[in-house]
């Protein structure tokens, strides 16, 4: 289960958890934001922003690896669409995606990261 957010705090009232694809999305934006080796407990775990993604890389390996990231959520089973956009005048990466959860849902999915 993940907390409910409501204006970027915790949801104190109401219902605390979200569940359901809301829960699968706010799942992938967790993993996206963890760096590679920023979790304590597991130093393999985290998206390879610096190693993989950003700078020089070639676009079909960064797509491969935030496709990978994404994939290996709880709760994702496929990827419908699939687009990545980094612009390097605005120092802006975008991940908007189409995604299917286990219980057959489809919905939309944004990501942007400044970076």
């Amino acid at each position: 289960m993940i907390r409910n957010f409501q204006d970027g705090d915790i949801a104190t009232s109401g219902n605390p958890f979200v569940t359901g694809k809301t829960e699968t999305q706010q799942a992938c934006i967790c993993r996206l934001r963890l760096f590679l080796g920023e979790y304590f407990l597991d130093a393999t775990d985290g998206t390879p922003w610096f190693q993989s993604i950003l700078g020089k890389t070639s676009r079909d390996i960064a797509e491969a690896n935030i496709k990978q990231r994404i994939l290996s959520t709880r709760g994702v089973m496929a990827i419908n669409v699939f687009q990545m956009n980094s612009d390097t005048k605005k120092r802006k990466f975008t991940v908007l995606a189409s995604l299917t959860d286990i219980n057959h849902e489809q919905f939309e999915f944004l990501f942007e990261k400044d970076v």
